[in-house]
This record gives C-alpha cells, sequence and structure tokens, in this order.
C-alpha cells in the first residue's frame, strides 16, 4: 500500500473527540482537527479581500490531487503540457513555503467566469503560463495578464513558459512590467528579473 502525502495550506476550524482508541488496557480520545482550504475563508490576513471585490474576484484551487508528492499515482503524462507546466512550478512554490491558488473572476453578469493560471498571494503575484516560449505565446499570455489585472489592485506579473524565449520576447514581457519564468535543466527554475528570489527563483545569466 502506497502512502501519499497532501500539500495544501488550511485554516483551522475546530478541535473536537474521535472516537475510542484502545491503548493499553484504556481507552484514548484523540482529537480530530478539522480544516478548511484557505480558499473558502471569506477574509485571509493578506489576500484580496482587503483590495477587490469578493463579489467579483475570488480564490479556487489549483487542482490539488495533483500536487500530491507521490506523483508515480498521478499519471501526469495525461495533463496537457501547460497542466504539468503549472503543476511542476506550483509544486516549487510548495516546497519553497509558498501557497498557490487560483483566481476566478466574475466579469460580465451571465457570462463564464475568467479563470487565472496562479496565483501567489505572498508575492502578490499573478501567473500565466504557455508552454510554447515564442512571440505568439507571450503575447496572449500578456494580453490575458492585462484583462485579469483591471480586477485586481496593481499586482507584480509573469509569464510562465516551458523554457527560454529569445531577448526580444523577453524585452516584450518587460515593457509590459511582466517578468518571465522558466525551468533549467537542471530543475531549477529561473526568471529574467531579480525580484522573484523570494519565491527560490534566482536571475537568469544575460
Amino acid at each position: 500500500m502506497r502512502t501519499a502525502r497532501y500539500i495544501d495550506e488550511f485554516i483551522l476550524e475546530d478541535v473536537g473527540p474521535s472516537e475510542p482508541v484502545r491503548v493499553g488496557n484504556g481507552f484514548a480520545y484523540p482529537p480530530v482537527f478539522k480544516l478548511r482550504p484557505t480558499e473558502t475563508v471569506a477574509h485571509v490576513p493578506g489576500q484580496l479581500a482587503a483590495v477587490c471585490d469578493t463579489q467579483v474576484v475570488s480564490f479556487r484551487s489549483v487542482e490539488r490531487a495533483d500536487l500530491l508528492c507521490d506523483q508515480s499515482a498521478l499519471g501526469t503524462a495525461k495533463l496537457r503540457p501547460e497542466n504539468r507546466l503549472v503543476l511542476n512550478f506550483c509544486r516549487h512554490l510548495n516546497r519553497s513555503g509558498h501557497s498557490t491558488l487560483s483566481l476566478q473572476i466574475r466579469h460580465t453578469p451571465n457570462h463564464a467566469p475568467m479563470f487565472t493560471d496562479i496565483w501567489v498571494d505572498s508575492a502578490y503575484l499573478l501567473i500565466e503560463a504557455k508552454v510554447k516560449p515564442d512571440r505568439e505565446s507571450v503575447r496572449m499570455a500578456l494580453s490575458q495578464l492585462a484583462d485579469y489585472t483591471r480586477f485586481l489592485d496593481h499586482p507584480k506579473r509573469a509569464v510562465l513558459l516551458s523554457a527560454r524565449p529569445t531577448p526580444d520576447v523577453i524585452a516584450l514581457a518587460h515593457s509590459q512590467q511582466s517578468a518571465v519564468i522558466w525551468p533549467t535543466l537542471g530543475g531549477n527554475w529561473v526568471s529574467s528579473i531579480g525580484w522573484l528570489s523570494q519565491l527560490g527563483i534566482s536571475q537568469a545569466p544575460e
């Protein structure tokens, strides 16, 4: 039987007694901790409630089942390449102590909401992921970020790619106040600017 560890961030809602467990000649009643995922809490210190209309912007999970540490049981080969990129980056952030969420943005009544790729609250950072590191993909990511950030209070922005783009594509992202993040062959993550070091992401050499 395999044991998998579930990584997430919760709020403690209540503590109560459990069913009795036999210990030696007697019984013990170990406590049961009732937890709630942070995105179900209306107001979490430092998060969006203070600066955004919570009727428009709300939290949702990055697919938590895919953040299990035992990756052999996930069947990640069945995921779309963009999903794999997002989940691998979220695992890195979770290991570094940063929670990862997504945002649901209800922009127009009677229309389907928009869903962002990654929200990192500890850095007030919105990330849009694209697999191809080409100009068209980055242009699309930048336009999506521009649309999402209309509903937020000046968040930081970044585009997550599967490989390093050309210098001119990086310059395009910088002209729109967005960083670029990509993985290295050694399994680390680097970015086009230095301030992302707080997330365990080093700045790529020129």
